[in-house]
Order: C-alpha cells, then sequence, then structure tokens
C-alpha cells in the first residue's frame, strides 16, 4: 500500500522542503554567545538531564520539557509519528504511522525563540545568484510555529521552555476522527503532557515523547464507542524525532519509467525550456568505499512481537531484499535484523518493521520519513496488518476446506513474505508496479492473487495452489534496485542511469502505478490490482474455472469442528466474488488504451487502442458474466449460510441482506451484477467507446456494448411469465443494467 499519512495534505502544505543553498549549512548554526535574559536569569532549571544532540532537562513536579539551544540560530530536521494506535482501519490512527518531516529552525527574537518551519516547496538551485535566492524566499511565507520563552543560559546555550511547542498535536488527529464521521475532539491540556518513559537523548537523535488526551466536544462516533472504553476521552502518544541536516548526500531525479516516490518542488532557477517543478527520487543513503564495498549497509529492524509463525515468515520477506541489493550489484548493501530488546520503535535510528493490531482488517502499510530538501529516506517504518492471514486464511478454507492442515499454514506464509518484502519495498521508495503481472512475477511491488489453478486428478478434479505466491524478488525489483541505489561517480551519474533504464527497456521491464490502475476510468487493460497472466482472456478463465469448482466443492468443511457454522459466510464471500478482478480486467478492455511513461529517444509508443476483436472478446465475457448461472449460489451453499453472522464476523466482511436474518441470495447476485454493469458502462470508458468508433468505424461502440449486456439480461417473456429461479436472476441484472444506464442518462 502507499504510504499515507495522518496529517495529510494539510501537513504537506505546511512546509517540505528547504532551499538547499539559500540559507546558512550546517547542522547547527552557532552565533555569538548570547547575552542572559532580562533580568538576569541564568540560571539552568531544575529537573532530570538529558544530554544528547539537543540536550534537555525535564522537571517531573511541573511536567515541564526545557531544550537547550546552541547559540541564537539553530536548524534540525523534525520528524513527527504517531507512537501508539486507535486500532481502526476505517478511521486510520496507526500505531506507527508516519506524519511529515520539517526543517526546524530555532531562531531568537528578544526574550523568546521563535520556532519556524521553513517553506520551501519553492526553491532557486542558482547559489550564485544570492539575489534570486532571496526573491524566492521572500516570495513564500515559512510558518512560525511557537515562541519559546527564554529561562536561562547553560554555558554557551540558551534554555527555553519547549514544553508548550511539543505538547501539541502534530498529526491532526481531530481533522482525521471528523473526517471519519467520529465527532469532534480537542486535546484535553490537563490531561496531556511529555511521555517520560519514551523521551530519550542521544548524540545524533533527540526523542521526545508526548502523551495526548483527546476529548470529545460533540456526539461520539460508533467506531470509537466501539474500540474505546470511554468514547469521551482517549489517549494516544505521539513522538518527535530531532535530527542534524544530513549533508553529503547527492539527490537522484526521478525517472518516469522507473517507480520511486520522491519530493517535487519548484525551481525557479530552471531554464525557461525546462519544467519549472523537479522531482527527486526518495531513496536511502548507500555509498561504496574505495574497494568497491557498501560502506555502511541499510538495516531494517523486524518487531519480535508479531507472533509466531507469521514472525519467521515476517523476516524472510523483508531478507528478499538482501537478495535484491545482492543480484543487482550491492552484495551487504541491505540488511534485516531483528529489533533489539528494550529499543522504541519511534526511534529515529532505527527503520522498523512491525506489527499493527486493529479491530477490524485494513491494510498493511509503508512509509517512511525523509529529507524534504532532498528525498533522503531517514526512517522507514514498515506496518503489517494482523487480519491479512486471516483473509488469506478464508480463501484457502474456501477453496479446499478448513481440516486441520499444514497445508494451509503453507499458503497462508506465503502470502505473509510477499506482502512484507512489498511494504517494505514502499519503505525503500518504490512505489506500486501494477503493469508487472502482465509479464510474469517480475515485481513484488505488484498486488498478487494466489494463483488458483484447476487441475484433473484421475477421475476426480482439484485444486493445484504449489503456485499460489511468487517466492523472492522480481527481475524488475532488481533493476529498480540498480537504478535507485547504485553509487556512480557525479561525472557518470546521468549517462550511467539512461544506459541502466534502457537495458530495462530492452528486457520488456514497464512502470505503471496506482493512477493507471485505481481510478474507475483506468483504460489500460494491462495494469490492474490482484491480476495475473498475460491476457485478460487467460486470467479470467482461470479465475472463473476456480470459482466454478469452488462453488460447487463448498461445504460445512470451510470451517473446523465446533466452531460457528455461521462463519460459512466470512468464507463464502471471497469464493464468491473470485473473479471480480479479472472482470475488472475485461472491462477496462472495452473502450481500452494501452499505454507507457515514454521519454523522446527511448522508442516506446505512447498510446495504442486496444484492438476491437480483443474488445469485442472482452464483451462477450463480460455480458457471459451476468448469465443466471453466473450470479447463482447454489441451494448446497443457501442452505448451510443461516442467521448469526454478524455475531461473529464484521459486518464489512459479508453480504448485505434485505431478507434478515436470511441469507439474501438475490441481493448477492444485485452486488455481483452491478460490478459488472458499473464497470462495463463507467462514464469515461463509456465516452471512449463514443469517441473511438467515430473516428474508426470497425471499432465497438457504445451501443453495441449497451445492446450487448441488455440482451445478456433481458428475460424472455415467456421465462418471466413462469416465474422461478432463472427468472428472477435475470430480473436481477436486468435491473442493475438499467440503473447504471438511467446514471448515464443523468450523468452531466
Amino acid at each position: 500500500m502507499p504510504r499515507p499519512s495522518p496529517a495529510g495534505a494539510a501537513r504537506r502544505r505546511l512546509a517540505a522542503t528547504v532551499l538547499v543553498a539559500a540559507l546558512p549549512g550546517g547542522v547547527l548554526s552557532a552565533q555569538a554567545p548570547p547575552a542572559a535574559p532580562a533580568g538576569g536569569a541564568a540560571a539552568a532549571p531544575a529537573g532530570e538531564r538529558l544530554d544528547g544532540f539537543l540536550p534537555m532537562r525535564h522537571d517531573a513536579r511541573t511536567g515541564k520539557l526545557f531544550l537547550e539551544l546552541p547559540g541564537d540560530t539553530t536548524r534540525a530536521l523534525m520528524l513527527t509519528t504517531l507512537a501508539t494506535g486507535l486500532g481502526s482501519n476505517p478511521v486510520g490512527l496507526d500505531r506507527g504511522a508516519n506524519g511529515e518531516t520539517y526543517v526546524v529552525r530555532f531562531e531568537r527574537a528578544g526574550e523568546r525563540v521563535l520556532v519556524v518551519l521553513e517553506n520551501t516547496n519553492y526553491r532557486s538551485s542558482d547559489s550564485a545568484n544570492t539575489a534570486h535566492q532571496r526573491s524566492v524566499a521572500e516570495s513564500f511565507p515559512p510558518s512560525t510555529v511557537a515562541a519559546l520563552p527564554i529561562t536561562g543560559t547553560e554555558g554557551r546555550r540558551l534554555v527555553v521552555d519547549a514544553t508548550d511547542f511539543v505538547v501539541r498535536d502534530w498529526l491532526d488527529v481531530p481533522r482525521t476522527l471528523l473526517i471519519a464521521g467520529q465527532g469532534q475532539y480537542a486535546v484535553a491540556r490537563d490531561r496531556s503532557g511529555v511521555a517520560r518513559a519514551h523521551t530519550r537523548n542521544y548524540p545524533g537523535n533527540t526523542e521526545i515523547d508526548v502523551s495526548l488526551t483527546f476529548a470529545a466536544q460533540s456526539t461520539v462516533g460508533s467506531i470509537l464507542e466501539r474500540i474505546v472504553p470511554d468514547g469521551r476521552a482517549f489517549t494516544l502518544r505521539e513522538h518527535l524525532s530531532f535530527v542534524p541536516l544530513p549533508s553529503g548526500y547527492r539527490p537522484r531525479p526521478l525517472d518516469p519509467r522507473v517507480g520511486y516516490y520522491g519530493v517535487r518542488f519548484h525551481d525557479f532557477a530552471q531554464p525557461i525550456q525546462r519544467p519549472l517543478v523537479q522531482q527527486w527520487a526518495a531513496r536511502h543513503r548507500l555509498e561504496r568505499g574505495p574497494d568497491g564495498r557498501v560502506v555502511k549497509p541499510i538495516v531494517y529492524y523486524v518487531d519480535p512481537g508479531i507472533p509466531e509463525p507469521v514472525r519467521t515468515a515476517t523476516m524472510q520477506g523483508v531478507k528478499w531484499w538482501e537478495e535484491a541489493f545482492a543480484r543487482a550489484g550491492l552484495p551487504g548493501g541491505f540488511r534485516a535484523e531483528w529489533l533489539p530488546a528494550g529499543a522504541d520503535p519511534m526511534d529515529a535510528r532505527y527503520h522498523v518493521v512491525q506489527w499493527e493490531n486493529r479491530n477490524e482488517r485494513g491494510w498493511s502499510i509503508g512509509g517512511s520519513l525523509g529529507d524534504p530538501r532532498t528525498g533522503e529516506i531517514l526512517k522507514a517504518m514498515a506496518r503489517m496488518d494482523s487480519h491479512r492471514a486471516r483473509t488469506d486464511y478464508n480463501l484457502y478454507a474456501g477453496l479446499m476446506g478448513a481440516d486441520a492442515a499444514a497445508a494451509d499454514t503453507a499458503f497462508v506464509l506465503a502470502r505473509v513474505r510477499q506482502v512484507s518484502a512489498h511494504e517494505v519495498g514502499h519503505t525503500l521508495g518504490l512505489t506500486h508496479n501494477y503493469i508487472a503481472s502482465g509479464f510474469g512475477r517480475q515485481s513484488v511491488m505488484d498486488y498478487p492473487p494466489p494463483r488458483v489453478l484447476v487441475r484433473a486428478a484421475g477421475a476426480d478434479t482439484t485444486f493445484d495452489l504449489s503456485q499460489a505466491y511468487g517466492v523472492g524478488p522480481g527481475d524488475y525489483d532488481v533493476w529498480a534496485i540498480r537504478w535507485g541505489y547504485t553509487p556512480f561517480p557525479a561525472a557518470a551519474e546521468a549517462d550511467s542511469l539512461r544506459a541502466v533504464v534502457q537495458e530495462g527497456l530492452r528486457k520488456g521491464y514497464l512502470y505503471l502505478s496506482d493512477g493507471d490502475a485505481r481510478p474507475d476510468y483506468a483504460s489500460d487493460p494491462r495494469v490492474n490490482l490482484w491480476d495475473d497472466g498475460s491476457t485478460e482472456v487467460d486470467f479470467w478463465r482461470q479465475q472463473t474455472a476456480a470459482r466454478r469448482l469452488a462453488m460447487r466443492r463448498f461445504t460445512e468443511r470451510a470451517v473446523r469442528p465446533g466452531d460457528p457454522v455461521a462463519l460459512l459466510q466470512e468464507r463464502f464471500v471471497p469464493v464468491y466474488f473470485m473473479h471480480r478482478f479479472a472482470l475488472n480486467r475485461l472491462a477496462k478492455t472495452l473502450g481500452g488504451v494501452e499505454y507507457a511513461a515514454p521519454v523522446r529517444g527511448d522508442g516506446q509508443q505512447a498510446t495504442r487502442v486496444v484492438d476491437a476483436r480483443r474488445q469485442r472478446a472482452a464483451l462477450a465475457l463480460v455480458a457471459g458474466a451476468l448469465a443466471p448461472a453466473a450470479l447463482d449460489v447454489p441451494d448446497t451453499v443457501r442452505t448451510l449460510l443461516g442467521p448469526g453472522a454478524d455475531a461473529v464476523t464484521p459486518g464489512v466482511e459479508l453480504f448485505r441482506s434485505q431478507t434478515r436474518p436470511v441469507f439474501d441470495a438475490l441481493g448477492a447476485a444485485r452486488t455481483l451484477a452491478a460490478m459488472v454493469t458499473d464497470a462495463a458502462l463507467q462514464r469515461d470508458r463509456a465516452a471512449r467507446l463514443v469517441q473511438q468508433s467515430a473516428f474508426d468505424a470497425g471499432q465497438l461502440s457504445l451501443a453495441e456494448t449497451v445492446d450487448a449486456l441488455l440482451d445478456a439480461t433481458r428475460p424472455a417473456a415467456a421465462a418471466a411469465a413462469a416465474g422461478g429461479r432463472e427468472a428472477a436472476l435475470r430480473r436481477v441484472a436486468h435491473r442493475a443494467v438499467l440503473d447504471r444506464l438511467l446514471a448515464l442518462a443523468a450523468d452531466s
């Protein structure tokens, strides 16, 4: 999953990148020894002293936290994280969630020290023209977020009261709750303060932890009512890390043909022939010594709090990147270890892979915090969802039964390895690559469905799960690491990177990501979540064959002896909708346009309309997905799905019902029929069908598409009069088509 931040766009607007050359550099800019504040107050405050990067004192009696700042001006990076979570996937306030990284400047102003977040999304790379740099700096404001009273001096240092500055909500929790419909909350200052047990200091980083209690200002939302003992108030810990401004790192411009996250900024020194907006790749620092060996490896630490056997599988998946770096020509460049006992996962010195417990199923997430000036990754934070293994087990049980066997554990752990490698890939800077699965298992940065094959076994037919998930990094992953992490001499870097990209293109490595796959209007049938196989037809046939066999074999064996039979509904959902991702791929073929991310001169074709015969073949399969047999739930299954499922399974995992407490078989069919028609007649897809047929009379048209769906679902008069199962299912499908057509007709 991409790397969301609880603070989101609001924090990114506040500050993101700093001028590389506009302001005086160095880790700490110390000037002449400051004068004592008025009144002669020069004594250091009482309290426990914590020496380190920014020396601190904590007064346990008053709860105040004092910082010692070396001079009138001090600059550093400030990293914000959420140390403890709410435990709700829909809300999204997770343990270990990354906030933002700021370039913070402590600047003396009389008897106070102002805390300024440098706003340099806008910069000038013309280091020789200080006037131009000044023009940019004075065109866009910084954010002054606090004024710290000077309470005294400690040698050559200013002592400031930083309590109000640190004991604040840096991740904008109330806004997140409000968006999630959970009511209005505000920080209760009388129940908030510095969390001393998690506040520590080291020579290279200062770690400050704060406990914040959020009190309800309005009606409490239903999610908080369920999770929190008293929804009117709950407490989270937020964490601040202060580290020196890194130096000596050389940014690498993004290439649209290789999938990396990055920093984005306006550089007003760019010539008019070049884009104003520049982007640099997000990467860890990796350097080679004179002997060619990696000087300092990138080390990730896996949370030992993950339960076995998932813990070992997680470590094995993370270690796939050791192989990827070695194959990329960087042996020893990456290493995975267990998190040491007593280490704080929020400590900026540790890249962590940690366990995320939630009330319901959710995403695993790969996040990181980096230097907003350069894109250098400073702290990686992968969060592995505790429910995902159970989701995978539900599918296994629906296919193979839930009788105790080693095979079910092996199936689930294969997926754990894959998702662990995937999320760590994000923290290395890699984005999703959803076209990779169309060319074999080229990348762990795609979303892989389990490869479920149907095999004849004598007189019987059964499932073959031996290839369910891939093992190890894909060829694209190795190539992407080679592009992103190989240290090249500065003079040869641009040419070397071009050579790496050209080699990848010759080998057929392509990159298209979320914006090409996730939107409803996506047009390239090769770019999908959870697909497998080289063509949409092959994948459809594979998935529907497995679905038919699974539906036929589904019995009470899908739950273990002694478990509630009501669990069967949870197990049946992934079986019934098993072909939904193949369906999405077919729908993208209608009005489809394949494309790439070419750079002039690389020989790639920008766009290519999908062949008309291929579109019509996909339309026939889409229309066939609305047939009664494709929507029906067999009686052998329907009679097993009794009331009470919501007592053991969250509602989000279940079919909705208009026949409560009885399972709604026609409602399930309606949901599936709507999936088919909504995808086939999506508004932008319909417009592409109109345009393509207007420019090429032989192409599939919107009218032909609509007729095919109506013909596939329109009940015959005699059958409709007679009623019965088939007629009811046809009515359900026909209604789904008509509803979608009405929505299109009303669409401005």
